[in-house]
């Protein structure tokens, strides 16, 4: 049984010192009730706690057992004792509070009992100053603004040693501003505790104190310097030179360049300093950086406005300062509107939406198909008129089922010519064969495709057995490629498959996933790094609705909605040789598989993208790799979503066509050459 003084303290201040006495003799009456309590008969009193040692500014809870002599433990009040307070104190619950550097003696008594006596050892290795560190405050600065550099302090010992783990807490004490974390913060191995400081709305002075605290959280006044005042002062550094308040049509250039002046807290201007505009609203300016000149002053050159009507902005930002300059578009843009839509490297095709179900293409050639050199960055038709009912694009090329089951690839590795005589086409060429496709799933070198009898026909490079044949292993050799469809070997009947660049994956009538080709990564998912050169179980006996291949991975999802990976799953993951589960994503509805990243959607149409992030693919405004399942940023709705090597399109609920990531030759719809972080709708022209 555990007691506390405060139980004692207030028992004695309610009862008085003859209540007191009734508790321990059992004196005194209750009108004719002639009961009595029982002697308590009090034996031992035993502190729970050995001996210790604890740091300087931090607590402990004591705690203390009493027995009668028949050893069962009783509750009576607790007094505790500290033989050196200047060391240690304790408080009327048995929380010792450590001091100053030395050694106690603690003992606990209740009604002439004394405990044994536990010895207590405040060392003091931890926090004993701290300083700001590599921080300097800026010149320019705007209420509202978030401060670009972390506020940081350093922790040492009374040794100058770095001190890790020591609790520090930011907190804005004026100017109204906040600090993000707004939790403790603990230093790191550099003794380094650090947070962002976003300043308060009115112009005047910010104020953020850096305390290094406790356990408790308060302020530890041994510690020299404690606490670290940050201070800034706002005003009016940025001011608008010229170009705000225009109106044009969207996707239009205003014709006023817009410019900044940029001055000092006195008002002079600022020369040579480096300021940043920002277009909000998928607009762009001709310079993102620009310096000031003499004068103080700055423009990024023209710009162009975005495809969003009404109110559009430019940020200018220097320092902790920023300027919003206002601009009204008008106009309503035109979207793109296809059927389908399948991102590939660096080019995206799509089904149109009319009746006669032909393919566009926009992007890198010769991936666009429509016979000639140039990059597109508008939907291009591809040659021929051919009607599609599906499309799907790979590392290389694409390919899609027509509407009259026949098979057509085009771009860099197509092997449409079953001789073998142009690996490469320009524009849709018809594989040769009297099969009905059902599906296509173009590799990096080779194909595999579905026929309607549910045999996966696989041809091309053979190089890592890709074209699961059962061509026998052999370490050392390279098989050698076939031209004209053959079907992978082990007579199985499959309802999907999908090819990655060495590597194919395809799921049987029940959804058990089959994988062949390349291993080396784990992305067969059966347990190894050995290559296999036909259908090979993938482990954990999971069925699937849908399956997809990149690079050196391979995802699939189950009827149920829940997401599993293997292979490569992530630059900084070991080989994952059999599927890893996603416990924390939700339930998804569909699944693409790109060449180092994946999207899905969830049954309302929420993109979450995950995987490679370097040219923002992922789509959630940053470039940082996503190891789980991430939500698309900007809140669009998506009916289905495609990835592809370096960037993602979605065909929205509406039919509109965004897209995100990498733009190298025009590959999002639109001729900027910008990376997208998040998503941008294709914009085919704007209405008045």
């Amino acid at each position: 049984m555990k007691h506390s003084l405060a139980f004692f303290r207030r028992s004695s201040a309610a009862l008085g010192a003859s209540a007191l006495a009734f508790i321990v003799f059992g004196a005194g009456c209750h009108g004719s009730d002639s009961t009595q309590p029982p002697p308590l008969d009090l034996a031992s009193i035993t502190i729970d706690n050995a001996s210790f040692q604890i740091e300087r500014g931090y607590h402990q809870a004591l705690t203390a057992t009493v027995k009668n002599s028949a050893g069962q433990v009783v509750t009576v009040p607790v007094v505790w004792r500290s033989s050196n307070e200047r060391v240690a104190t304790l408080d009327a619950n048995g929380k010792l509070a450590a001091l100053d550097t030395g050694t106690t003696t603690i003992t606990a008594s209740t009604l002439g009992l004394t405990s044994q006596p536990i010895g207590v050892l405040v060392a003091w290795f931890g926090s004993a100053k701290v300083a700001a560190y590599q921080y300097t405050a800026p010149v320019a600065a705007t209420p509202d603004a978030t401060v670009p550099d972390s506020i940081r302090v350093q922790v040492t010992n009374r040794n100058g040693g770095l001190v890790g783990g020591a609790r520090v807490v930011f907190s804005t004490t004026a100017g109204g501003g906040a600090v993000t974390p707004i939790a403790t913060v603990l230093t790191n191995s550099s003794g380094v505790a650090a947070a962002q400081w976003k300043l308060g709305p009115a112009l005047g002075t910010n104020t953020v104190t850096a305390s290094v605290v406790g356990d408790d959280d308060k302020p530890l006044t041994f510690v020299e310097a404690n606490p670290i005042t940050f201070s800034i002062t706002t005003y009016n550094a940025l001011l608008v030179n010229g170009g705000g308040g225009q109106t044009g049509q969207i996707m239009s250039t205003l014709p006023i360049p817009p410019s900044v002046k940029l001055v000092d807290a006195s008002g002079n201007p600022r020369a040579g300093v480096p300021v940043s505009f920002t277009p909000v609203g998928g607009g762009r300016v001709a310079t993102t950086t620009v310096s000031t000149g003499a004068d103080g002053v700055a423009s990024p050159g023209s710009w162009t406005l975005g495809d969003v009507t009404g109110a559009q902005s430019l940020l200018a930002r220097v320092e902790a300062a920023q300027l919003s300059l206002g601009a009204t578009a008008t106009g309503t843009a035109i979207h793109y509107q296809p059927s389908l839509i399948a991102a590939g490297d660096s080019a995206t095709c799509a089904i149109v939406s009319s009746a006669a179900a032909t393919a566009d293409c926009w992007g890198q050639q010769p991936k666009v198909g429509d016979g000639t050199t140039t990059n597109r960055s508008t939907p291009t038709a591809t040659s021929g008129g051919v009607s599609f009912s599906s499309l799907v694009g790979s590392a290389t090329h694409f390919c899609g089922v027509a509407t009259n089951g026949s098979l057509y690839c085009w771009g860099p590795n197509a092997f449409a010519d079953v001789t073998g005589a142009a690996l490469s086409s320009s524009t849709p060429s018809k594989v040769s064969s009297a099969l009905t496709w059902t599906v296509a799933a173009p590799g990096y070198q080779h194909n595999c495709a579905l026929a309607s009898d549910h045999t996966v026909y696989c041809w091309g490079d053979n190089s890592f057995y890709q074209l699961g044949d059962g061509t026998p292993v052999v370490p050392g050799t390279t098989p050698s490629p076939r031209y004209a469809p053959a079907p992978v070997a082990g007579g199985f009947q499959f309802k999907s498959v999908a090819s990655g660049n060495l590597h194919a994956c395809a799921l049987g009538l029940d959804g058990s996933a089959f994988c062949w080709g390349r291993n080396g990564n784990g992305q067969l998912g059966d347990g190894t790094t050995s290559d296999r050169s036909s259908p090979t179980a993938v482990g954990g006996s999971l069925t699937f609705q849908s399956i997809g291949a990149g690079d050196f991975w391979t995802c699939g999802l189950t009827a149920a909605g829940r997401l599993y990976c293997w292979g490569a799953i992530s630059s900084t993951s070991v080989t994952q040789s059999t599927p890893k589960s996603y416990p924390n994503a939700p339930a998804f509805a569909s699944l693409s598989v790109g060449k180092r990243h994946a999207c899905a959607l969830t049954a309302d149409g929420t993109a979450y993208c995950w995987g490679s992030n370097v040219t923002g693919q992922i789509g959630d405004s940053t470039t940082t790799e996503r190891p789980d399942p991430t939500p698309v940023a900007g809140g669009l709705k998506f009916s289905s979503i495609s990835a592809g090597s370096s960037h993602t399109c979605g065909r929205t609920m509406d039919s509109s066509v965004a897209c995100w990531g990498l733009n190298r030759a025009g590959e999002l719809g639109d001729n900027t050459a910008t990376i997208r972080l998040t998503p941008r709708y294709i914009v085919l022209g704007v209405t008045p």
